[in-house]
């Protein structure tokens, strides 16, 4: 008996220790690609900036994604594959050494070569560049133009993640350094990529056209790409509906339903690597005290969370989510994890260790962003109250709140991540005292110590335990809570759009290759 892809989603939330979902292509095996047209994409949120070494959010990445490139890239299979490098070889634990694309132009006329990618690297951990990535990247000791064709990086340690951090745009688009001199890199941006930027009206819609010059040749297929944006989600199935937008993700699970019933749509959807955070000011009172951050999150029933919100489409998550095995803690293991469970009482003498018998007020800052911030907020305020805890809401705009949270002006701030490469950038990006992304204030030098020692771990097998105990202890000293994980995107395609492939980590690079069957 044939199920609906939506009761098949319903039982993924339950597959969680198997690799990440198989990817539903939309494309014909025999189907020659036709040239012409745009393909037009209903977006939700525009994008904070353009400049991939700074503006690193989810919604600027998938507005330039198709303007930057990396030296290597995932393919849909999520494996790693040539990209601006046609090769590159390690001869030992701390060196890469690529080879380079010949004749690579920017869409400004110049030519990529060696120098170009160390002035990139060189870019992003200048500390004036004052890029949220650059602490990633900190075991670089240097990068060298060899020679024109070849560039090398020497490493200070073992750098396992290094070949995943750089295959992402926002972690290690290579720019144009004339575009970078005229300054205006944040609001035109000019990659090597497929598309080349044409105009964005702010807030509104981005256009991109064929870049002809493009290395890959023949690709893309397309004219070009229009983005919309639109945040409220019944305006894009709308759009999806009358076939004036050809591609466009909801995020929120009861409306995908609705947009499965369309027969010209296909749904597609990424692993659960969408993972619900709320961080907490551990430098400031009251968190910090960890009796105090232990006491909310036994006081946090994430079950209550998942049916609500989610409608049972989501599961629970530790500090890396479900989606990233091998470092990943099992779904079935995560209630085993301190302070997991739903324990009231338990909070409560917890609060009462920490000198607050009746509890505390705090003021609990999101934004209406995405459709389960503010409803989660809701449920989280009623849960706390239970125990004596008193949250106000205060929820701003998306541009407002990111503007507070790298500023450092808030006391709890819930925010939910993108798919990322690797760990490290769920948990060492976040928590490391010495991270430039370290908005939280939090400083623990034992967390540090294991966070460091994992980075420069060359056995899968070695590193994927440490992550299980990082996991158990960042659970147990609580500087976030993680509420749960879910897909971060339902994607609908239009059944005359053929060879594009939504990947596993909810990115449309594919665009390169899809075409309008006419």
């Amino acid at each position: 008996m044939n199920r609906s892809w939506f009761s098949m989603a319903r039982s993924a939330a339950h597959w969680l220790t198997l690799p990440l979902l198989a990817l539903a292509l939309v494309t014909s095996a025999t189907a020659q690609p036709q040239r012409g047209g745009i393909i037009k994409i209903a977006s939700d949120a525009p994008p904070v900036g353009l400049d991939p070494h700074i503006a690193i959010p989810y919604s600027s990445l998938a507005a330039y994604e198709h303007v930057y490139e990396t030296l290597v890239r995932f393919n849909a299979k999520m494996e790693i594959e040539p990209a601006l490098a046609v090769s590159y070889e390690q001869p030992d634990d701390l060196t890469y050494i690529f080879k380079l694309r010949r004749g690579v132009k920017f869409h400004d006329g110049e030519v990529m070569t060696a120098q170009t990618v160390k002035f990139n690297f060189d870019r992003i951990l200048d500390p004036a560049t004052a890029s949220p990535r650059a602490s990633l990247f900190k075991q670089i000791k240097e990068v060298v133009a060899v020679d024109p064709l070849t560039v090398r990086f020497t490493m200070k340690t073992p750098f396992p993640a290094f070949l995943k951090l750089i295959a992402t745009s926002n972690y290690a688009g290579i720019v144009s350094p004339k575009a970078v001199a005229g300054g205006e890199i944040q609001t035109k941006p000019v990659g090597t990529g497929p598309f080349r930027f044409t105009r964005y009206e702010t807030g509104v819609r981005i256009v991109y056209t064929r870049f002809e010059d493009y290395w890959d040749t023949g690709k893309p297929y397309v004219d070009g790409l229009e983005f919309t944006f639109t945040r409220d989600e019944t305006t894009r199935i709308a759009a999806l509906r009358r076939g004036t937008s050809h591609i466009g993700w909801v995020r929120e699970p009861r409306l995908a339903q609705l947009v499965e019933r369309e027969k010209h749509l296909v749904i597609q959807q990424s692993a659960p690597i969408r993972h619900q955070r709320l961080f907490l000011r551990t430098d400031q009172p009251p968190f910090n005290n960890v009796l105090v951050r232990q006491a909310l999150s036994a006081a946090t029933d994430r079950n209550e969370i998942i049916k609500t919100v989610l409608l049972g489409f989501g599961t629970l998550s530790a500090s890396v989510p479900p989606g990233q095995p091998p470092y990943a803690v099992p779904v079935n293991e995560v209630m085993n994890l301190p302070y997991q469970k739903y324990d009231p009482e338990l909070a409560k003498k917890l609060l009462a260790q920490a000198g607050l018998p009746n509890g505390f007020e705090f003021t609990f800052l999101t934004s209406p962003q995405g459709f389960d911030y503010v409803t989660t907020a809701e449920i989280l305020q009623n849960q706390w109250a239970r125990v004596g805890i008193k949250m106000n809401i205060q929820s701003v705009d998306w541009s407002a709140a990111m503007q507070r949270w790298r500023g450092k002006d808030f006391t709890a701030f819930l925010i939910a991540s993108a798919w990322v490469p690797d760990p490290d950038n769920q948990v060492t990006e976040m928590f490391h005292s010495q991270s430039t992304a370290n908005y939280y204030g939090h400083n623990d030098p034992k967390l540090d110590k294991m966070l460091d020692a994992q980075r420069v771990m060359v056995r899968l097998e070695d590193r994927a335990k440490a992550w299980r105990e990082i996991q158990r202890y960042v659970a147990e000293t609580a500087p976030a809570l993680f509420l749960y994980a879910m897909s971060p995107r339902y994607e609908a395609v239009d059944r005359s759009i053929e060879g594009y492939k939504f990947m596993a980590n909810a990115s449309r690079t594919y665009l390169r290759e899809a075409w309008i069957k006419k």
